[in-house]
């Protein structure tokens, strides 16, 4: 017996002097470890993996920070109008600040107070659910919950709340959404908005028009704003500089922030500096470098700070600091590029920054295009010492190339380069799954999905490496210089990789088919890593398949312990199927390894599992002896007390008809 499962027997010993049953719980670790679990009364079926709570309308992503105030027109959710005597809701709000909005998100759900008996009490758990939502970035959800505001809502906060609604449209760059919501807001009749209202409503119509590029109309409405409140502060002075530099008046947007402190009002300055010619591109990429490099600073911070490296490197004709810094930007940003009509950044920003980079060092080096291998060779030279240049090459060859499988290549050779590079998995996700350039998961090359897939999982977002896993039926070739494996253990392994992700990715049958193969074909995989895959099945309550797969395992050649074990978890499904007959059957065939009469820890919580499967199938004189043989084992009170009641339960049953000896 190995030193694990003597510890597992110690244990078992411990929970059955405790006095209970219960089934053999399945874990993440290998199946040998697993040992029978205990409670104070018996449990009618195995501990299975507990389900993932439910998810909120919109996925929240709380490594994000919250939306900064000075770029939020729209009044600020806030917990001030938390009443002192509501302590749940200042529970909740501590657990989303905590990094759990979750769970905090599902308990408003339950607990936030009916507008119809308590409307104070509703507005302020709204207001602290709204508050979630945009720091999460959850701006979908926001506006889901302004279409669904009750009646009872007082006209005030239901201008808040459109308010918010408009904001994350905004957010999500739709002008024309959130103008369509603020204008009748300004002109309400019934419920006019107040001066400091109207202000913040004017705000939001200005943003909506530079979102949707009517710079024209943000200009004319900029300058009647400031003949109507022109010692306005606030969000007031950034939202003024944003509009003049993409008017291209970077020395009004100086002008606007004279005074301004604050993360955004330096990066604006920055920017305008920059392109005003205040301060030299040279000095720019300096200080932007500086920043960006500062990981105590805010990440949206160091994000606009690399966005205006990039710039000041363009100017400066230096591609790669333009590269790098771009990278460094969307690394920063690992499953979300917020919308910016000033810093902007987008994957294929770096895709144009890298093909015409390679497309001067092509010329620089009188490279042809259609030459692939001439390409090949020159990235070849750089892969180590330049990783940018050698990237930029294989770019060209990627879109280029004369061969289009040598262009499939040159994608896996770029992707394997800027992987090795810092944030090289999140750059890779930007570039494959958010570029224009690729229409869905089905046009990545082969070659990056291979490489994709496995940072996709561990994310872990299973659903996205099915897809990405669709097609590759085959295990990914050996990268150039690295050591060829043995192709039967590369091929299990990758198989079992297969079935993993399409049995929890939604495609179970797929999986299903990769397991039977790997059993069918003997191929060289571990069975405790095949146990996984299958108690996975039952965790998805696919019982039926599951059952075939354990019986196949159970015809190979396996230890005596894993057999037993093995014996036990096949009478699980077979169990959630309902044939309680087998169910018994195999339950006993557990208990009795490695002898008819063993009565060890693992043995007693099987026979347990038989004798309630025989109550149930309706051989209840066959339950009545299992349960006898168990309480004349046992000493304990509580375990007395169980078998029992189990005992008295049968008199309350039926016999199977044809059940009787014959």
């Amino acid at each position: 017996m190995s030193r694990l499962s003597r510890i597992a027997c110690c244990c078992l010993l411990a929970i059955w002097a405790s006095g209970a049953f219960a089934a053999h719980a399945k874990s993440s670790k290998k199946p040998h470890a697993k040992v029978p679990a205990a409670s104070t009364a018996p449990a009618a079926s195995a501990v299975k993996p507990v389900p993932p709570p439910a998810t909120i309308t919109e996925p929240v992503a709380v490594t994000q920070p919250a939306p900064p105030s000075a770029t939020v027109t729209a009044p600020a959710a806030t917990t001030a109008v938390v009443p002192a005597a509501d302590p749940n809701l200042t529970l909740v709000s501590g657990m989303a600040s905590a990094g759990a909005p979750r769970i905090a998100l599902e308990i408003m759900d339950r607990d936030q107070p009916e507008a119809s008996k308590d409307l104070v009490g509703w507005m302020s758990w709204e207001r602290e659910r709204i508050y979630i939502y945009q720091t999460a970035r959850a701006w979908k959800a926001i506006i889901g919950r302004a279409d669904k505001l009750p009646k009872q809502a007082t006209p005030d906060f239901r201008r808040w709340e459109t308010m918010q609604a408009a904001d994350a449209w905004l957010h999500l760059g739709d002008g024309a959404k959130a103008l369509s919501l603020v204008q009748p807001l300004v002109w309400d009749v019934e419920s006019p908005p107040d001066t400091a209202t109207l202000a913040q409503l004017r705000q939001l119509i200005i943003r909506s028009y530079t979102v949707s590029g009517k710079l024209d109309d943000a200009q004319a409405a900029v300058i009647r704003y400031r003949d109507d409140y022109p010692k306005d502060g606030g969000a007031w002075p950034l939202l003024e500089a944003r509009l003049y530099l993409r008017l291209g008046q970077p020395q009004s947007a100086l002008d606007a922030l004279q005074g301004v402190k604050g993360d955004e009002a330096d990066m604006l300055s920055l920017l305008a500096a920059l392109r005003g010619g205040q301060t030299s591109p040279g000095d720019v990429l300096a200080q932007a470098v500086h920043v960006g490099s500062d990981s105590s600073a805010p990440a949206q911070k160091q994000v606009r700070a690399w966005v205006v490296a990039a710039e000041a490197a363009d100017m400066l004709k230096n591609p790669v600091a333009r590269i790098q810094a771009l990278q460094n930007a969307l690394g920063l940003q690992p499953t979300l590029i917020e919308q910016d009509e000033v810093f902007t950044l987008t994957p294929d920003m770096l895709w144009d920054a890298y093909e015409h980079y390679g497309e001067d060092l092509g010329n620089d080096l009188q490279l042809v295009v259609g030459d692939d291998q001439g390409w090949f060779v020159a990235a070849s030279n750089d892969y180590d010492k330049k990783p940018v240049d050698a990237a930029a090459l294989f770019t060209v060859v990627a879109y280029q190339a004369g061969d289009p499988k040598q262009g499939e290549v040159a994608h896996g050779q770029f992707a394997a380069l800027v992987q090795k590079q810092r944030y090289g998995d999140a750059v890779l996700r930007h570039l494959y799954l958010d570029s224009m350039r690729f229409k869905g998961v089905k046009t990545i090359p082969a070659s990056v999905r291979y490489i994709l897939v496995d940072d996709v999982l561990a994310l872990p977002d299973i659903p996205l490496a099915s897809q990405l896993m669709q097609g590759l039926d085959a295990p990914p070739p050996p990268m150039p210089g690295e050591k060829p494996s043995d192709p039967a253990v590369a091929e299990a392994a990758w198989q079992l990789k297969r079935a993993h992700v399409f049995i929890l990715g939604g495609d179970p049958e797929q999986g299903i088919a990769a397991l039977k193969k790997l059993i069918e074909d003997k191929s060289p995989v571990d069975t405790d890593d095949l146990l996984q895959e299958i108690f996975d099945l039952q965790t998805l309550h696919r019982d039926k398949e599951a059952i075939p797969l354990f019986e196949s395992l159970l015809k190979t050649d396996l230890k005596p312990e894993q057999r037993r074990q093995m014996l036990y978890w096949t009478a699980d499904s077979y169990k959630a199927v309902g044939d309680y007959a087998k169910a018994a059957e195999l339950y006993l065939r557990s208990a009795m390894m490695p002898g008819p009469f063993t009565m060890d820890p693992w043995a007693e919580t099987a026979r347990y599992q038989a004798a309630q499967m025989l109550a149930r199938a309706g051989y209840i004189e066959d339950a009545r002896n299992l349960y006898n043989g168990l309480l004349s084992a046992t000493n304990d009170p509580a375990q007395q007390a169980v078998l029992n009641h189990d005992l008295q339960q049968l008199l309350l049953m039926t016999n199977k008809p044809g059940g009787e000896l014959h």
